[in-house]
């Protein structure tokens, strides 16, 4: 399951997303495919779920969307903006 994670504020840019964490002190953007994953996991959903909406409204492959997805969370991770449980 994806969970977004502390105090992050979002405010859509065009097709893009800004993410700011007061308490991080960090501030990110996304482009569209990662504001349309940060929009998905607006409630907690696992990575096949965002994989399937994803496929629907962008022109994927499951493979590379699954990769991509992944290296998304993971960067998101990494910045403390979301928690991933593998289990």
């Amino acid at each position: 399951m994806i969970e977004r994670k502390g105090d992050w504020l979002s405010a859509r840019v065009g097709d893009e997303i800004m993410m700011m964490s007061p308490e991080h002190g960090k501030y990110i953007g996304v482009n569209a495919v990662g504001a349309r994953i940060w929009e998905l996991i607006e409630t907690p959903s696992d990575i096949a779920t965002v994989c399937e909406e994803l496929q629907r409204e962008f022109e994927v492959s499951p493979e590379i969307c699954a990769a991509e997805v992944n290296s998304f969370l993971a960067e998101m991770e990494k910045h403390g903006a979301i928690v991933v449980n593998r289990a």
